[in-house]
């Protein structure tokens, strides 16, 4: 419960932090590493950049050091412009220094801009001045006569109060007299291949793209297929990844939405070789995967980059390649369900991807024929995975607290009041009880049936999920047990078994909760990140609602104490009269307290139960 409550705490930190944001407090930017000042503890955007660095066109990627360079900053693809940059040039080729700004800026535009010094011999940097839109800045880069070297050019975006890319790049300009094969970072040297063309989406190719409508350069994934002739078929992949070297990006044909007995076509930035190559692999039923005997058979032509972000493929497959590993996965055989998946890879190598929302392969919602064009989006539902978030979200956001709080706090209330000669505290929390184990246990055999057993994950806290579940059911199975078998209230052991009873419950609250959060953050449940934030706060209120009641219970024992022997001695003094046990101090402001959790309970179990069934 602290966990939540410190995540409650940084979260709105940041986000008054965030909204109280003014543009007017940045100044880009910091010489070296180009982060804006002024933006406290405000990340930069990981997904490549919707503006792009257009270089005047040039002789076979050279450029002659006797000339200037025209640069324009450009919002192409997007209808929002950015309010502030920083431009840099930088060289690229360890021969030289690199890190350090070279060479100067001019604006040939009228917007207010700025050059600012940087450390360093060789250059300065170009800043923006102010904070209109801009949606293209023409520049002119100006060498040094004595300058040689390859170079890109880096810039940093701001397009509002909380969003802005760091030192994007853009393609890399060589120098003719510096050979290209002593650079250390060949990754340099991948220049964006063509851009997947959308427009034929449906039509002459089949697209399967994410989110619906995007062109590529929106695209979080996007796949597509076309067939060239009788018996050759392209496709082209692209996705958005977290930037960093060594990243893959698969597309698997499958008969279902799980992985296991799939063709996976895989597109893989290598850094080291400074190549972005196609491989073919085979998915198995143990979730391992396998590249073929001959990767590359049946491959006519591949091209590839890796680009500010952006992994890219495009290649031709010979659907009448003779590969016995490849025998029951012809392409226009049937259709298939497509699955995209992104992940790390190790020299070429691709590694287990993660299972959390945005990391989880997507599958399509529908089979899909690759002879035919179509144009597909959104992802295939795991009902049973949602099934089982559902039960445990009513389970622990509503008749659990409810539960519980009746049982701590309430034995007292309505003490001469009746429900079938019981209590109202007992019945309540009976009933209670009975529920989380009933809607547990389902739960549970669900997410069995859903994994075909037991469920194996590589890191934590995924890792935890199962185990964590394991030791919530047993004390679910316990807390009834020990119910039925409790002693009569004025045995001598009977506040021990009270004492194991609020154990039990106690661990199986406290576990479940943790395992609540671990699992919203899985793929396949496609929780959404807001609705983690309102169950923080949910249970940050039951927390709350605790301590008040727990003060209050407090404040009022000393009198409930008094009224108590007060009643009891009436009762000695006359054994024949009925005397109306006394109501507990404070039982309207208990009421109270009493209804508001139960409606607070319900309304966040409601909107939770329709949140994650829907989404």
């Amino acid at each position: 419960m602290w966990q939540q409550i410190t995540s409650l705490t940084i979260f709105v930190a940041v986000t008054n932090l965030c909204y109280g944001f003014n543009p007017d407090n940045v100044q880009c930017c910091n010489c070296m590493t180009m982060n804006p000042q002024g933006v406290g503890s405000v990340e930069p955007q990981i997904m490549p950049s919707p503006y792009v660095i257009h270089v005047a066109k040039i002789d076979r990627g050279q450029y002659d050091t006797r000339k200037d360079l025209n640069v324009n900053l450009t919002a192409d693809h997007t209808e929002k412009g950015f309010r502030s940059f920083m431009i840099q040039a930088r060289r690229v080729d360890p021969n030289r220094r690199t890190g350090e700004p070279i060479g100067t800026f001019t604006s040939l535009d009228s917007a207010v801009l700025a050059v600012e010094d940087c450390p360093g011999t060789y250059g300065a940097a170009l800043v923006s001045s102010d904070f209109s839109e801009k949606r293209n800045v023409r520049l002119v880069w100006n060498s040094f006569d004595t300058f040689q070297g390859h170079l890109e050019f880096r810039v940093t975006f701001v397009q509002d109060e909380t969003t802005f890319w760091v030192r994007e790049k853009s393609v890399t300009i060589y120098d003719p007299n510096e050979p290209i094969a002593e650079m250390k970072r060949p990754e340099y040297i991948l220049a964006p291949i063509r851009t997947i063309d959308v427009t034929d989406c449906g039509s002459k190719k089949g697209c399967y793209r994410m989110p619906e409508g995007c062109r590529e350069i929106e695209c979080e994934y996007i796949v597509t297929w076309r067939n060239i002739n009788a018996g050759t078929t392209e496709f082209e992949m692209s996705a958005i990844t977290d930037g960093f070297n060594d990243r893959y990006f698969a597309l698997g044909l499958s008969t279902d939405i799980y992985m296991g007995d799939d063709l996976v076509f895989e597109c893989v930035h290598n850094h080291t070789s400074g190549r972005v190559e196609v491989f073919q692999s085979i998915n198995y039923k143990d979730n391992t995967n396998k590249r073929l005997i001959k990767p590359k058979d049946g491959l006519l032509s591949e091209e590839g980059s890796y680009n500010n972000g952006r992994l890219r493929c495009r290649f031709r497959r010979d659907n009448r390649v003779n590969n016995e590993e490849l025998t029951n996965y012809g392409l226009i055989s049937r259709p298939w369900r497509l699955l995209m998946a992104r992940g790390p890879s190790h020299r070429g190598n691709i590694l287990p991807h993660d299972i959390v929302v945005g990391h989880l392969p997507l599958a399509s919602p529908e089979e899909v024929s690759l002879d035919v064009g179509a144009d597909i989006t959104g992802r295939a539902r795991y009902h049973l995975v949602k099934a089982h978030a559902c039960l445990m979200l009513l389970a622990w956001i509503f008749f659990a607290p409810i539960g519980l709080i009746w049982m701590k706090y309430y034995t007292t209330m309505w003490p001469n009041s009746r429900f079938l000669g019981q209590k109202y505290w007992l019945v309540t929390h009976f009933n209670c009880t009975v529920w989380v184990v009933i809607l547990v246990i389902i739960s549970v055999i669900l997410i069995f049936i859903e994994a075909g057993g037991w469920s194996y994950f590589h890191e934590l806290p995924q890792k935890a999920h199962p185990i964590l579940g394991i030791i919530v059911f047993i004390c679910i199975i316990v807390i009834p047990i020990l119910f039925l078998i409790r002693c009569p209230e004025d045995h001598t052991c009977r506040p021990i078994g009270n004492w194991f009873y609020w154990l039990f419950w106690t661990i199986a609250f406290c576990l479940a909760v943790v395992n609540l959060f671990i699992g919203m953050e899985f793929g396949k449940a496609m929780v959404p990140w807001w609705l983690t934030w309102i169950i923080c706060i949910f249970f940050l209120f039951n927390f709350v609602c605790e301590i008040i009641l727990e003060v209050h219970q407090c404040c009022t024992h000393k009198k409930n104490k008094e009224n108590r022997k007060k009643w009891e001695l009436q009762k000695k003094e006359n054994p024949n009269v009925h005397i109306p046990e006394p109501w507990p101090a404070g039982r309207i402001f208990k009421r109270n307290v009493l209804y508001t959790h139960f409606i607070v309970c319900l309304i966040v179990v409601i909107i939770a139960v329709i949140t994650v069934a829907v989404s």
